[in-house]
């Protein structure tokens, strides 16, 4: 069985720009360099900190990460 280290991880924000004809507009940013073996309550701590830095509105956070 193969066993999977982390080597990278990083949290996304999608956020809220609006509408265009009717169609919903979003843009993510990412946040790059995040531990690892960071708690999801810790990333929750975080998230909460930034969103209210953001220019839009904040619909969605997600982790991301890469493992070898």
């Amino acid at each position: 069985m193969a066993v999977l280290s982390p080597v990278s991880a990083s949290m996304r924000f999608t956020l809220n720009l609006g509408t265009v004809e009717g169609k919903a507009v979003t843009k993510t940013v990412s946040v790059n360099n995040v531990a690892t073996g960071a708690a999801p309550a810790a990333l929750l701590t975080v998230a909460n900190a930034l969103t209210p830095l953001l220019q839009y509105s904040t619909t969605a956070i997600k982790k991301y990460e890469t493992s070898l």
